[in-house]
């Protein structure tokens, strides 16, 4: 995989994870299932949680994914979130982060990326300070 790729869905729910709650999304906070690939290889699976600025982060394993990721992205989020699923973004750039930047531009977003230290990466909206508040199983 030689390209970045970012699979962004958004979800007509804003929810927290912690608080085991979910309500109907407004238009400046949604919940959203997003895959990040970045050109080496790593893939991970992130879910934001609006309510309050949550994000849980899974890694993939890339070898297994192979060049099947929007697939896998659409297949899985339809599957799990098809009855709150309101739209969907496949952003590809062979230059990166800036190039979808540039993409989440044109599509009319804000071209706000969250870059973890460990190389996921995530789109949310300007304005927020979303970080891991709640795990999984907790």
């Amino acid at each position: 995989m030689s390209s970045t790729q970012l699979i962004l869905f958004r979800l007509s729910i804003r929810s927290s994870y912690a608080l085991n709650m979910e309500e109907a999304a407004t238009e400046d906070e949604f919940d959203t299932i997003q895959f990040f690939a970045a050109a080496d290889g790593s893939v991970w699976r992130i879910k934001t949680y609006a309510v309050d600025q949550d994000v849980h982060v899974w890694t993939l394993d890339g070898s297994e994914i192979g060049s099947d990721l929007v697939e896998i992205a659409v297949g899985n989020t339809e599957a799990n979130y098809g009855d709150v699923l309101d739209e969907g973004y496949v952003l590809s750039s062979d230059t990166g982060l800036a190039g979808l930047r540039e993409q989440l531009e044109a599509r009319g977003l804000p071209p706000h990326l969250n870059e973890t230290s460990f190389g996921a990466v995530f789109w949310t909206p300007p304005d927020t300070n979303y970080k891991t508040k709640s795990r999984p199983g907790n």
